[in-house]
């Protein structure tokens, strides 16, 4: 079954300016490549320093056409990036997020950070979007599951 939605990103005005994720429960393993936060109506990923930069760039990136991210019960896909889960934790995770995104009448990305993870931000799904003075609309993001 294929199943896709658009979510809406943001980009923060100013270079490093971001919301706090705030409070979250976390799956956290110092050698996972994502991390899952888990706060009131959002999700977060800490991604590994080298995954990181070429997630955000396909995340965050302005582009000629829609990004793509993709979940399937192996891999998670952006754009061309593919990153295959490793194990039944990652596989959980993904499929929480998979619920979380279909479920959300409107779906919102954006980055965040968190005091307890320092010079780290967060890619964040939510369900409302964030605050107008702090980040800006740009192009969306196509959500396809497979």
């Amino acid at each position: 079954m294929n199943d896709s939605r658009i979510i809406k990103r943001y980009n923060a005005y100013y270079r490093g300016w971001c919301l706090a994720f705030g409070e979250h429960t976390v799956d956290y393993e110092d050698d996972s490549d994502i991390n899952w936060l888990y706060g009131d109506e959002r999700i977060g990923l800490i991604l590994s320093s080298a995954f990181r930069k070429k997630a955000q760039s396909e995340l965050l990136g302005q582009r000629a056409t829609i990004p793509e991210f993709s979940l399937s019960g192996e891999t998670v896909r952006i754009n061309k990036l593919i990153y295959r889960l490793r194990d039944q934790a990652e596989s959980e995770n993904t499929l929480r997020l998979k619920e979380f995104l279909l479920r959300s009448r409107e779906a919102h990305m954006f980055l965040t950070s968190h005091l307890f993870y320092p010079r780290t931000r967060i890619i964040t799904f939510a369900r409302q979007k964030p605050i107008v003075i702090m980040y800006k609309e740009m192009q969306p993001l196509k959500f396809v599951v497979e």
